[in-house]
C-alpha cells in the first residue's frame, strides 16, 4: 500500500488516538496516551504520543492527512486527574488541537497540496514517523548527491533534511531571527554546503564574523589597511569614479543653492580634463576668461566618455575645481558684456561654496575612507570579483569589519557592489554559473534613503536583484534580525524562508504576511524556538517545517568579548590603593 514510502503512516505501534472534531483547516483528537510523563520508543524512533509541535497522520482511504498538534488540554472536569495518586498513572483523557497541513497519497507517495479529502469522525491518528516527515518536506526530486544537507528533524537528530539548491536559492532566500537564535550558524552552514557542491557565493560580511571559514574561500577586506608586515590580509578598494553622481552628492551633501550646480559642473570639467590630459598637467580646467565655445565643443565631442558610468577623474583636484567653476557668466564689462567667454572669478559664489570645498577636502582625505578615495593604494574590488568568477574558488568573502559608518560609506559601497553585480548579470555573466550573493545584516543596507532632502539616494540595488536577478542567474540570500526593516516588496520576492526565534510581534506579523503558507498557528511557535531551531517555509514546500540546523564545520565568530574573562576582581590591596588615589586619603 505504501509504494515508495519508507514505512507505513499507519503503523499500529505509533497509534495515539482518534478524531473527534473536523473543521476546514483543523481537527480535534483524543490523546489517551498524552498524559504519560515520557514518550515511548519503537524501533529506535520516539513516539511522542501527543506533544505540542508533534506531526501526526490521520488515516484515510488511500490517503494520509498530515497535521501538527498545536495545543493539548484536559477537559475542565478532568483537570485534577493529572495529579499523581500513589504512583499510579493519571486517569486522564487529554484533547489535542491539530492544524491540518497537507495530504500524502499512499499509492504514488506523492504530496498533494491542501486537504482534498478531510478526515471523518472516529478515524485513527498516528504519530508521524520522522522518515515520512522527511519525505514530505524533501519531495521526490531531491538527490542526496546534489542536495544541501541543511538540518535534522528536531525530535530525531538522526533524520537529515536535505534541500535542493534550486529550491533553496532559485527564488531567493531569507534567513531571519533574533540575536542569539542561530541565524549566523545557518548562513555559515548554507555557504559551506554551497561551496561543497561547487557553487559560487559572494558573501558581504559586515562584521567580519565569517573569517573562520577558509576552505575554498577567497577573502578581501574593504576598508582599513595592513597593520604591519605580518598582516597578510588582502585589502581592496572600490574606486570613487565607479560611484554615481547621486552617491557622491550623498557623501558631500552640497546645499541646493549654488553648491549643487557647481559640484555637478566641477565633476564634468574634471572628467573632460582627464580625457584630454590624463594624470598630466593641467590638472584643472580653468574657466575664468576662457572661451565657452572651446569648452562646449570638447564636451560635445567627448560626451559619451564624459557621461559614461565609471568615467575617470582625479578627486584630489575636485575642491579646487569647484572654485574654478565660480566665475561670472560673461566677460567684458557691465555695459558691454561678452557672452562668448566666462568672466573673472566670482568671489561671492566662491563664498557660498566654501563649506562644500571644506567638506570635499576633509572627506576625500580621510584615512578611514582610503579604500574609496585613494584606490591606487589597493587592488580594485571590481577586478577581484572578475578574477574570482574565473577561478576555482567557491566563496568570495568581502569583509567590511574595518569600514567606518561615517559619511554613509558602508551603505553606499554595499549598494554600489550590488549595482555592479546586477550590471554583470544583465550582461549575461551568470547564465552558465548561477551565483548567490549573501548579504548579512541586510537591514543596514535595504529600505533606506540616505542623505538630506536635496541629495537623497535610495539603497535599491539588492531590491532590484531580488526583483529581477533570478532570470539572469543571480539570486540573493538576505540575513537579518530585523525583518520589519526589510521592504515588503523585497520580502515578497523571497521564495524560501528560514525563520529562527522571533520575539518582536511586528517582526512576526511581517514574516507571516510575507510567507504565503506560514499561518498564525505555525508563527505561534517562533518565540519559543531554541538556538539553532528554525521553521522552514517555502513556495516549493508543502508546509512550514520545524528543523534543527546542523552545526557548520566552521562556526562564525559571532560572540562578543567575555566579560567574565576580562573583568577580573581587583585584589584588596589594589582596590584600597585606587580608592586612596581617588579620595585623596592617606595610604595606611
Amino acid at each position: 500500500m505504501t509504494g515508495r514510502l519508507a514505512t507505513s503512516p499507519f503503523d499500529p505501534s505509533r497509534y495515539i488516538g482518534a478524531v473527534t472534531f473536523v473543521g476546514p483547516d483543523s481537527a480535534r483528537i483524543n490523546l489517551p496516551k498524552a498524559a504519560g510523563v515520557a514518550p515511548r520508543q519503537y524501533s529506535g524512533y520516539a513516539v511522542l504520543g501527543g506533544q505540542v509541535g508533534e506531526f501526526i497522520f490521520i488515516e484515510g482511504e488511500g490517503v494520509a492527512v498530515l497535521g501538527r498538534i498545536t495545543e493539548v488540554k484536559l477537559p475542565d472536569n478532568e483537570r485534577l486527574k493529572a495529579e499523581p495518586s500513589l504512583g499510579a498513572p493519571p486517569d486522564a483523557n487529554p484533547i489535542g488541537f491539530v492544524q491540518l497541513l497537507t495530504t500524502l497519497e499512499l499509492a504514488t507517495a506523492k504530496v498533494i497540496s491542501g486537504i482534498p479529502f478531510h478526515p471523518r469522525i472516529g478515524q485513527h491518528v498516528f504519530s508521524a514517523h520522522p522518515l515520512l516527515v522527511k519525505h514530505i518536506v524533501e519531495g521526490q526530486s531531491v538527490s542526496s548527491a546534489g542536495a544541501v544537507e541543511l538540518a535534522t528533524i528536531p525530535h530525531d537528530p538522526s533524520t537529515m533534511v536535505n534541500v535542493s539548491p534550486a529550491h533553496l536559492f532559485g527564488r531567493h532566500c531569507a534567513v531571519l531571527g533574533a540575536t542569539g537564535g542561530g541565524k549566523s550558524w545557518t548562513v555559515a552552514r548554507i555557504i559551506q554546503e554551497a561551496a561543497r557542491l561547487g557553487g559560487k557565493v559572494l558573501l558581504v560580511d559586515p562584521s567580519g564574523e565569517f573569517h573562520t571559514f577558509t576552505k575554498g574561500v577567497r577573502s578581501v577586506h574593504l576598508g582599513g589597511a595592513p597593520k604591519g608586515a605580518e598582516d597578510t590580509r588582502k585589502f581592496v578598494a572600490f574606486p570613487y569614479w565607479d560611484l554615481t553622481e547621486t552617491d557622491l552628492f550623498a557623501i558631500f551633501q552640497p546645499s541646493p543653492g549654488a553648491q549643487v550646480p557647481k559640484l555637478r559642473e566641477a565633476l564634468r570639467s574634471l572628467k573632460l580634463n582627464y580625457i584630454l590630459n590624463g594624470d598630466n598637467e593641467p590638472h584643472l580646467y580653468v574657466k575664468a576668461n576662457a572661451e565657452k565655445k572651446t569648452f562646449n565643443y570638447l564636451v560635445n565631442k567627448n560626451e559619451a566618455q564624459v557621461e559614461a558610468q565609471g568615467a575617470r577623474y582625479v578627486i584630489k583636484h575636485l575642491a579646487r575645481q569647484v572654485y574654478e567653476e565660480c566665475v561670472y557668466e560673461s566677460g567684458g564689462t557691465a555695459r558691454e558684456p561678452n557672452y562668448l567667454v566666462w568672466g573673472a572669478p566670482d568671489e561671492r559664489i566662491r563664498g557660498y561654496c566654501d563649506t562644500l570645498v571644506s567638506k570635499i577636502h576633509s572627506i576625500s582625505r580621510s584615512p578611514a575612507l582610503r579604500c574609496l578615495f585613494a584606490p591606487e593604494q589597493f587592488a580594485a574590488l571590481t577586478e577581484e570579483i572578475q578574477s574570482f568568477f574565473a577561478s576555482d574558488d567557491a566563496v568570495l568573502r568581502i569583509s567590511l569589519a574595518d569600514l567606518p559608518f561615517e559619511h554613509h560609506a558602508r551603505e553606499l559601497l554595499v549598494n554600489a557592489i550590488g549595482r555592479h553585480l546586477l550590471g554583470l548579470a544583465r550582461n549575461g555573466a551568470f547564465q552558465e554559473m548561477p551565483t548567490v550573493v549573501v548579504l548579512d545584516e541586510a537591514h543596514q543596507f535595504l529600505s533606506k534613503s540616505i542623505g538630506d532632502e536635496a541629495n537623497r539616494v535610495s539603497l535599491d540595488a539588492f531590491g532590484l536583484i531580488a526583483k529581477e536577478g533570478r532570470k539572469y542567474g543571480l539570486t540573493t540570500l538576505l540575513a537579518t534580525q530585523r525583518p520589519r526593516d526589510i521592504p515588503e516588496d523585497v520580502l515578497s520576492q523571497m521564495g524560501m524562508f528560514i525563520v529562527h526565534r522571533l520575539i518582536n510581534e511586528r517582526d512576526r506579523d511581517i514574516v507571516e504576511k510575507a510567507c504565503g503558507n506560514l499561518d498564525g498557528s505555525a508563527a505561534a511557535f517562533l518565540p519559543t524556538l531554541g538556538q539553532g531551531e528554525a521553521i522552514l517555509v517555502g513556495v516549493d514546500f508543502p508546509m512550514p517545517t520545524p528543523i534543527k540546523v546542523t552545526e557548520p564545520e566552521y562556526p562564525p565568530e559571532s560572540e562578543g568579548p567575555s566579560y567574565a574573562k576580562f573583568w577580573k576582581r581587583k585584589a584588596p590591596a589594589e582596590a584600597a590603593f585606587a580608592a586612596a588615589v581617588v579620595t585623596g586619603a592617606p595610604n595606611q
